[in-house]
């Protein structure tokens, strides 16, 4: 039987940025690339405040009967932490967990207090917005400022469309139970990536993951937060060779 990948995209995406990815995998593997709660294709209802867990609860059908040790889980910022909820939760069915600055909030709460009230002043504004300025406030935060101004007026239509889904993923993220000492419970090797241009609040976490994470293998990369669809092609290069050489 062939292992399964699933592939978790970030907040604001859905499940083709790792369309690349999977076509160099899918030979080899059983892959999914979802969307994600609120985002693509999927319209389906999610609850407030939302958790991992409501999340979570969408994607445990497609690994129903999947063997222990046979699913190899990818994960970018919201869908980072996400996987790394998933592998929390069931440990024995996981053989890898591949993520690249998992933004899981909630452990900057006692890490670096400064940081996390950073982050839950950018989920009020984003929440407060109009939905145009807050797609615009959110992309501006990962990518720099005025690089919403400068993709086509189609794509950003498109982010405004499904903005709101982002005060529910800063819930989620904000309010999952889990402290550092928790990951612990994931014994599989780990790929943690981080971009060398990123803002503070993912490097730091991803710094914090790399220590806590019992067989982490942990690099940065010559990219920012949103590495995994604008530079792609790099990126993907280092999570292919990692998954094949598994």
């Amino acid at each position: 039987m062939q292992d399964t990948v699933l592939m978790l995209h970030s907040s604001l995406s859905s499940g083709r940025q790792w369309q690349g990815l999977k076509q160099a995998l899918k030979v080899n593997f059983q892959v999914y690339n979802p969307d994600l709660l609120g985002y693509g294709s999927n319209t389906s209802i999610y609850p407030r405040p939302m958790r991992l867990a409501d999340e979570a609860s969408q994607l445990w059908p497609l690994l129903n009967g999947k063997p222990a040790g046979s699913v190899i889980s990818v994960g970018h910022s919201f869908g980072g932490a996400l996987a790394l909820h998933m592998a929390r939760a069931r440990p024995e069915l996981f053989k890898a967990v591949v993520l690249f600055e998992p933004v899981a909030f909630h452990l900057l709460k006692t890490a670096e207090p400064a940081l996390y009230q950073e982050v839950q002043q950018l989920s009020s504004q984003i929440h407060r917005l109009q939905p145009e300025d807050a797609a615009s406030l959110f992309i501006d935060y990962w990518q720099g400022q005025g690089y919403f101004a400068g993709l086509p007026h189609v794509m950003q239509q498109k982010l405004t469309l499904q903005v709101g889904k982002v005060s529910a993923d800063f819930e989620a993220l904000s309010g999952e139970p889990a402290t550092l000492h928790d990951y612990a419970a994931i014994q599989c090797p780990v790929l943690l990536l981080s971009g060398e241009q990123s803002q503070l609040s993912a490097k730091r976490l991803a710094t914090l993951l790399a220590e806590a994470l019992p067989q982490v293998k942990f690099q940065t990369v010559k990219t920012g937060h949103m590495g995994p669809v604008t530079d792609a092609e790099l990126v993907n290069s280092i999570l292919l060779e990692f998954i094949q050489q598994l």
